[in-house]
């Protein structure tokens, strides 16, 4: 069913489904909720994006995905938001802490082993390990840790952050991004982190460390742009930030 309306000040203009995934890694059932922007066509192999919070962050990125799709500067892409947001304590964290559960591992295992397998069986997409990663808060720490794994098995090569939630765990991230840096010589993505001003210290300081750190690796291959958010806080920067990231990691 073609559509062109409001959500919550969201315009979007496409055409969308809602299916249920059963997870046998996490033994859970995930909504997934499946927009096709004007650009996408079923006889050549979009671009897969994925979005997290599916609940609350479906409409606010399939309306800059809608855009971009209009406005052509997005190449034929599909966008899934998955769903059952209620368990991101224990699906984006990375590590057993007083505000997560640790489920990270096994959330990355069901995206990379389940979910996007299943999605290739439905759609036409395409197979190459050149996947996008959209997430805010508990979700842009998710996409962190997704960006630090194995290269050679991540299906994502685009990773867009916004307001990381750096702190958990005592900077836990931080670790995994050392520990990604001793096992990789390159780093083969385009990342954006975008952070507004208004989120406090811990998180702006860390911001800026996470940047000078990544900046300092000198991966070869390695595309980042990192930016603040003036006179936004944790909330207020997420559409701004999804908006600019999507325009950088697909820009030619």
């Amino acid at each position: 069913m073609m559509l062109s309306c409001e959500k919550q000040n969201f315009k979007i203009i496409g055409e969308t489904e809602e299916f249920t995934i059963k997870s046998l890694i996490i033994n859970d059932d995930y909504p997934i909720f499946v927009y096709f922007p004007t650009n996408y066509d079923p006889n050549v192999p979009n671009q897969l994006i994925i979005g997290l919070d599916g609940e609350f962050r479906f409409d606010e990125i399939a309306s800059i995905i809608s855009e971009k799709s209009q406005n052509r500067t997005l190449p034929p892409s599909i966008f899934i938001a998955i769903g059952n947001s209620e368990e991101r304590s224990r699906d984006y964290t990375p590590t057993v802490y007083e505000y997560g559960e640790g489920g990270a591992e096994n959330f990355y295992s069901f995206i990379k082993d389940e979910l996007i397998p299943e999605l290739e069986s439905r759609y036409y997409i395409d197979t190459n390990n050149n996947k996008t990663l959209v997430g805010n808060s508990f979700g842009g720490l998710f996409t962190h840790y997704a960006m630090f794994q194995n290269r050679n098995a991540n299906p994502f090569n685009k990773f867009v952050s916004t307001g990381c939630s750096y702190w958990f765990d005592s900077g836990v991230i931080f670790d995994y991004e050392e520990n990604y840096s001793k096992q990789h010589t390159d780093l083969e993505v385009k990342y954006y982190s975008g952070m507004g001003t208004l989120e406090g210290g811990v998180n702006l300081a860390s911001f800026e460390e996470m940047t000078e750190r990544l900046k300092n690796r000198s991966y070869s291959h390695f595309n980042m742009k990192t930016e603040l958010v003036k006179k936004h806080g944790h909330s207020g920067a997420t559409t701004i930030g999804f908006k600019k990231g999507l325009d950088y990691v697909f820009e030619n």
